[in-house]
């Protein structure tokens, strides 16, 4: 782990105290993305923007009055974050999920990752899972943890 992600993970982690649920989830997508990006052997930078993203890019920043993008930059400023990996990260942040925008692995990742989080938490029916994995996972390990997670 850089020391960016150290200090990101921290910080993150202070802000969601004892909320378990919150604590978990950014856990279970930092853990899968990392995995990913490191199976796939995203370059070093790349690799980086992946694991920051995945433990900021599902913060609700409206509780504290501001845009998602205003409230990361803010809080990656103060922690002497550089400003390409400030913009990287927010913009996939704010669209993460915009299938029109994906912008490079480290955002194909964190869109896959998302959907196997999905996949579960909604209970997606075997069907579904097919269907959506063929349509939107593009790397062999997102394919990969997809058919191991649900044996298809």
């Amino acid at each position: 782990m850089t020391q960016n992600v150290t200090l990101v993970a921290k910080a993150i982690k202070e802000l969601y105290g004892t909320n378990e649920d919150k604590i978990r989830r950014f856990a279970s997508v930092y853990t899968l993305a990392k995995s990913i990006g490191e199976l796939e052997k995203l370059p070093e930078q790349t690799q980086e923007y992946l694991e920051i993203e995945s433990i900021v890019y599902n913060i609700d920043s409206s509780i504290y009055g501001e845009s998602k993008s205003e409230f990361l930059k803010d809080m990656m400023v103060k922690l002497g974050i550089e400003y390409d990996i400030i913009d990287r990260v927010c913009y996939v942040a704010e669209n993460f999920n915009d299938l029109e925008h994906i912008t490079g692995l480290d955002h194909q990742i964190l869109l896959e990752v998302h959907m196997l989080m999905k996949f579960k938490e909604k209970r997606y029916p075997i069907n579904e899972i097919i269907k959506k994995t063929d349509e939107l996972f593009i790397t062999n390990y997102g394919k990969a943890f997809v058919k191991k997670a649900f044996r298809i």
